[in-house]
């Protein structure tokens, strides 16, 4: 299994085995904390060989520093080839989160494990941005 596709976006989905992804980042800018960001997504698209098809157990948490979870979803997906004789097809998944708190700034990941074995980590930087000069 081979990871294609993995990013912290604002909103994805998969529609027809099509992975969509609106406003990816890698840092988030808050005035004050807590900070809460209404709409965070996952996105993530994975190569599949022939001989993954089926069942497998996927992970994916956002933790800050200490490894305290703000997100954490476990799922159990059966995935197959896409139809007709092919090697490899992609799988896409859409994880999306509301109103997840950051309560300090600080360096966040997150960690995308399949099958007990940590195949992406996605770093997120919350930084404290300055008020504007008056």
């Amino acid at each position: 299994m081979k990871i294609l596709v993995a990013v912290i976006c604002e909103h994805s989905w998969v529609e027809d085995g099509c992975l969509s992804v609106c406003r990816a980042f890698d840092t988030l800018s808050a005035v004050s904390f807590p900070y809460s960001v209404p709409r965070l997504s996952v996105a993530l698209r994975v190569l599949l060989r022939r001989t993954e098809t089926g069942d497998h157990r996927i992970n994916v948490s956002l933790s800050d520093a200490d490894g305290k979870k703000l997100m954490n979803t476990d799922l159990s997906v059966t995935m197959q080839l896409a139809a007709g004789a092919v090697p490899e097809s992609s799988f896409s998944f859409a994880l999306n989160g509301q109103n997840v708190v950051f309560s300090s700034p600080g360096d966040y990941v997150v960690d995308v494990v399949i099958d007990g074995k940590v195949e992406a980590s996605i770093p997120l930087y919350v930084k404290e941005k300055q008020p504007p000069a008056a």
